[in-house]
């Protein structure tokens, strides 16, 4: 069974709670003020509960500024809240109202009220306070608290400072931020009586990449007090009014130190949520992360120095995965960027490497202030999203657990009735599934050789995991489920390693000797994978150093044995060339990485495909995928998905005998009728269709 079965309550009409379902799943709802109603004397409370049809497990609400914690003045009298904490950015009204002047003392009786209906509430707010003001004016206004304290500011290595607090830095005074932020987060948690802190953008990781910020005196001080570093003699140690000298500093740090910069921002986000855990846990309270700007492990690491494991282990509830697809994949922001089997694979990653937190995942519906709606404009790619991402399964104690354990709706005002009603249908959808087996390999996770790819990225841009499960994925590989290395030998099923030359010895071993169904192995042919390999008669007349793929069917005999090496000189002897590489970039820019060819990709997912025994897509393949699950004995429920912006049909051969099909999903509104092992049906553009196919 996957996840964990909650009780779900409705909001009935005479303002009782009831238990309406089961589910194996929990709903949250990330929200601002401008949701609810001041006017009102429950505040609109049940007005809403009414809209959305269930009661939510979590209620996160969004109060934008730093400023919602270091500008409160108490609860001792009532006083007006600024503006920019009543409604995303200060947007002057919603679908529903006009922006309200909210008092603490109304803020406080609405989260009260939420609480009466057994709904969690949490206080959420980003590093940026810049906003437009009401005076007409382009130049934008500043929350009073930030305004006064540009010390705080993201330092880009350029001497520019970025309008947002950086939580690691230190005051005018010299004292840690932080020390000043707990204890009055704490005052305001416990003020208001939120259940807990939802850590957002800014105090989760930084803006801006580590190749780009924080290089300030402040920080790079901090930097070389913990790594006992120094800095060459033309470098100054002070010189955050020199734009020249900066950009050298920050030039040295990241071109000479870059693995103890990452190491050393590791270090310090985790310093900070252990102060903040420490006061959650005495006030008997909880907290949730956002995980960093959409990216997997490493790339959290590489891109923005944050370690989810060490954020795990200080204490957090859980994170609140930034898997917002459907509004990149509708051109929010104007970016071109479809992101479907990336963030599948990230999710992935994620619930592999941290397998014990509890992982919700952000849904993208609309954003008002950000103008985008992707439940009005994109409701296919909405669709597809609920579904690939309940798709993704980690194995433990050889049995499936979905990674995801639920959905935050992102964001959750303005939403009608019907809308609401449309997405709880697919949630409700996609989490219903019990697999009892995940038709695919499972990508074998490895906590050291997420740090191994980090020294070798940094030396040769090659690919760590998650980008060859994003690529093998969008080439309809079945690589929809992971397991950690220590699970290995108990598994049964077949296995993928990817960079099987970063394994430490014993790791490696154990992928070797693995018994337990068919192994699919990538990586580089170094001299010790060579004499690993040596058993299986692969190791004579090929060239080290080549990319190769090993496809061992069950058992050892290696007679059966597919072995690939990479025929590529692009991608052998690639350099980054003349100009250097860039990796101070945008979220939504992916990082630079040598070429693998696509012949070897290509024919490293059908292998996979062919071991695996998958259902095979005969038709559209570069835009129909296909995920498979078995829910009962001859019986698999397959995820269709269409990345085409048309209808594509999906055709897909089962490889065995079909007896029955039923449509789960709305669309196709017609009986799918098999032909012997196969069958056909058409997909929407951007969408998905789920089916059950009894063999």
């Amino acid at each position: 069974m996957s996840g964990v079965s909650v009780v779900s309550k409705t909001h009935a009409s005479n303002g009782e709670t009831g238990v309406a379902d089961t589910v194996s799943y929990e709903r949250w709802v990330w929200i601002e003020l401008i949701g609810f109603d001041n006017g009102q004397p429950d505040y609109a409370v049940q007005a809403y509960l009414d809209k959305t049809g269930f009661i939510p497990d979590s209620v996160s609400l969004l109060f934008y500024t730093p400023d919602f914690v270091h500008a409160h003045k108490g609860m001792e009298t009532e006083w007006r809240l600024p503006m920019e904490i009543c409604s995303y950015g200060a947007r002057p009204y919603g679908r529903d109202r006009a922006r309200q002047t909210w008092t603490n003392y109304e803020l406080r009786n609405l989260v009260q009220e939420l609480q009466k209906h057994g709904v969690e509430v949490y206080c959420a707010f980003f590093d940026i306070f810049q906003f437009d003001g009401e005076d007409g004016s382009e130049e934008l206004a500043k929350s009073v608290w930030c305004a006064d304290h540009p010390e705080l500011y993201e330092m880009r290595k350029t001497g520019e400072p970025f309008p947002g607090i950086n939580p690691l830095r230190r005051m005018k005074d010299g004292s840690y931020y932080e020390d000043r932020f707990v204890p009055e987060l704490m005052e305001v948690l416990e003020d208001y009586r939120f259940d807990g802190y939802h850590g957002a953008d800014g105090y989760t990781s930084p803006r801006l990449t580590l190749a780009e910020t924080d290089y300030s005196d402040d920080m790079v001080e901090q930097f070389l007090q913990w790594s006992g570093a120094a800095l060459p003699g033309d470098l100054p140690a002070v010189c955050d009014r020199d734009p020249g000298d900066m950009e050298r500093r920050a030039d040295w740090i990241w071109n000479n130190q870059r693995l103890q910069w990452i190491e050393f921002h590791g270090s310090r986000w985790a310093q900070l949520w252990r102060k903040i855990m420490a006061g959650i846990r005495q006030a008997g309270k909880k907290a949730f992360v956002n995980t960093a700007w959409t990216r997997e492990p490493f790339e959290a690491l590489y891109r923005y120095g944050v370690d989810y494991k060490m954020l795990a282990e200080t204490g957090i509830d859980g994170f609140i995965v930034e898997t917002v697809g459907a509004s990149l994949s509708a051109g929010a922001g104007e970016t071109e960027y479809e992101p479907g089997t990336e963030f599948m694979s990230m999710l992935l990653m994620i619930k592999a490497y941290v397998p014990h937190t509890k992982l919700i995942c952000l849904n993208a519906l609309a954003d008002t202030h950000e103008q985008w709606d992707a439940i009005s404009h994109a409701p296919t790619v909405l669709e597809r999203d609920i579904h690939t991402l309940t798709s993704m399964y980690v194995i433990e104690s050889g049995e499936p657990t979905r990674c995801a354990a639920g959905f935050m709706a992102c964001l959750g005002d303005g939403i009608s009735r019907e809308g609401w009603k449309w997405i709880t249908a697919r949630w409700n959808l996609g989490f219903a599934a019990r697999p009892q087996r995940i038709v695919g390999a499972a990508l074998v996770w490895s906590d050291a050789m997420l740090q191994a790819s980090l020294q070798e990225y940094a030396e040769l841009r090659t690919w760590p995991a998650h980008k060859y499960a994003n690529e093998l994925l969008s080439r309809g590989a079945p690589v929809h489920s992971a397991i950690r290395i220590h699970n290995v030998p108990a598994f049964d099923g077949p296995i993928l390693v990817t960079n099987l030359h970063l394994l430490p010895e014993g790791e490696l071993q154990t992928v070797l000797a693995y018994q337990g169904g068919a192994a699919i192995l990538i990586g580089r042919l170094t001299e010790r994978v060579a004499a690993a390999l040596r058993p299986f008669d692969i190791h004579e007349g090929h060239d080290a150093g080549k990319q190769i793929c090993v496809v061992r069917p069950v058992g050892m005999d290696t007679g059966s044995i597919y072995f690939m090496e990479e025929h590529h000189p692009e991608a052998q002897d690639w350099t980054p060339g003349p100009a250097p590489v860039v990796d101070a970039i945008a979220w939504t820019k992916s990082l630079d990485f040598r070429p693998v060819a696509e012949s070897f990709l290509t024919r490293a997912a059908l292998e996979i495909i062919e071991v695996v025994q998958a259902p095979k897509v005969c038709k559209n393949e570069a835009f129909i995928g296909v995920a498979a699950i078995e829910v009962a004995a001859n019986r698999l429920r397959l995820l269709l998905t269409n990345t085409h912006i048309n209808y594509k049909s999906a055709h897909v051969d089962m490889g065995k005998p079909i007896q029955r099909i039923e449509v789960l999903t709305e669309f196709p509104g017609v009986p799918v009728k098999p032909r012997g092992s196969a069958f056909s049906l058409y997909v929407p553009g951007r969408g998905a269709v789920i089916v059950d196919v009894s063999l």
